[in-house]
């Protein structure tokens, strides 16, 4: 069981310090870019806002189940499980609507001058901003009631058999009353991000097909910075759509299944985290100059067409 502890440890030691490390590297020097150029672009506010939440993601979630194997028992009070749970869920629902408004903005910014998306192109340029805060004011709200079902040490003892053990909080397992809405959320913002990936590979496909016609060396050896940024962006909701199914499967698992014991916990949190702890190394390595990479999406009428 000491090999096991030792083993879970470094995974999760490894796992939420690399993200946690990626994560700030990346804002640190997506800010200091943006300052040096001392221009702000509309997709920087929504890649900022998915830093952040990646990284509150990664040290709500990590930290508390890392430090969990290294004392035994509930080590967090009441009122510290409700905070962070609170924090989990409203940083997991952020990650969540940032990455599908992200999807959003780049299906509309590379949709032709003749399709219907377009008229769109600069009227979202100010809503950017808007959209971010409703972002966040949202996710607050719908999970304004989780901390009520939310307990800490005295949960030990606790008479409920119906509760899930997080291994360092409990929740009590009112289970319909606190994912209705989140869940809503979630499903339909999965939803849109599967439709604007497909249309932006359509849409890929299309300019491949072009592409294949155009005889001359330049302009076929030579990726433009829309494909590139919707590459990305395509990677990104991929890696998330998938880790987000798979935990989903590992939740519904664990609440179906009354003793299924600590690995679904360790399951569904590694899974869950890998989102977040690739995000970053993801953005970096399409380039070291994110920032005029995605800007450049935003002021090209077409797709290098």
């Amino acid at each position: 069981m000491y090999l096991h502890d030792t083993v879970l440890r470094i995974i999760f030691l490894s796992q939420t310090g690399v993200g946690v490390l990626g994560n700030s590297i990346f804002l640190w020097f997506y800010i200091f870019t943006l300052f040096s150029s001392h221009r702000w672009m509309p997709m920087d506010s929504i890649l900022t806002q998915l830093t952040l939440s990646n990284t509150i993601v990664l040290l709500s979630q990590g930290c508390p189940l890392l430090i969990s194997y290294f004392r035994t028992g509930y080590f967090l009070g009441i009122t510290a499980c409700k905070i962070l749970f609170y924090l989990q869920r409203v940083s997991r629902g952020l990650s969540i609507c940032t990455t599908c408004l992200l999807s959003t903005f780049q299906a509309v910014t590379i949709s032709p001058n003749n399709s219907r998306l377009a008229k769109l192109k600069f009227r979202i340029l100010k809503f950017t901003h808007p959209s971010c805060l409703l972002c966040c004011v949202i996710n607050m709200i719908l999970e304004i009631h989780v901390p009520i079902y939310i307990s800490g040490s005295r949960s030990r003892n606790s008479t409920h058999t119906r509760g899930i053990n997080l291994l360092y909080c409990y929740w009590e397992k009112e289970f319909m009353e606190i994912v209705i809405l989140p869940s809503l959320r979630d499903i339909l913002c999965v939803g849109c991000m599967v439709c604007n990936s497909c249309y932006m590979v359509f849409l890929l496909h299309r300019h491949h097909q072009r592409v294949k016609y155009i005889h001359s060396i330049t302009l076929s050896s030579k990726t433009c910075p829309e494909i590139e940024a919707t590459q990305t962006i395509l990677l990104l909701v991929g890696n998330f759509v998938s880790a987000y199914c798979i935990s989903c499967g590992f939740i519904l698992y664990k609440v179906c299944v009354i003793h299924s014991g600590s690995w679904v916990i360790n399951v569904t949190t590694f899974i869950a985290l890998c989102f977040p702890t690739i995000s970053p190394f993801l953005l970096m390595h399409r380039g070291i100059k994110i920032p005029r990479l995605c800007c450049a999406a935003w002021w090209k009428p077409n797709v290098c067409s």
